[in-house]
């Protein structure tokens, strides 16, 4: 298995809406198709280092993501 890094420049640690979306990301692929992904800033950009391809990570978002909620209303206090 190879290890595929993908910089994601519209990722930035700032301002905040670009880092929670880098960490959205992760959180996607991490939870729906690489557990062992991880991620990382270098110069000002997003690194996605994972097992999918560029081809394999554009087919995940297009056909197999799913939506994952945030809010869990049937749970009590959120």
């Amino acid at each position: 298995m190879s290890i595929h890094f993908h910089t994601l420049t519209g990722c930035s640690p700032t301002p905040l809406a670009h880092y929670l979306k880098a960490l959205g990301i992760l959180r996607l692929v991490s939870e729906q198709a690489d557990s062992l992904a991880r991620g990382a800033w270098r110069d000002e950009a997003f690194i996605l280092a994972t097992k999918l391809s560029v081809e394999e990570l554009t087919e995940f978002f297009l056909t197999e993501y799913q939506p994952t909620p945030l809010v869990s209303p049937w749970n009590r206090g959120s």
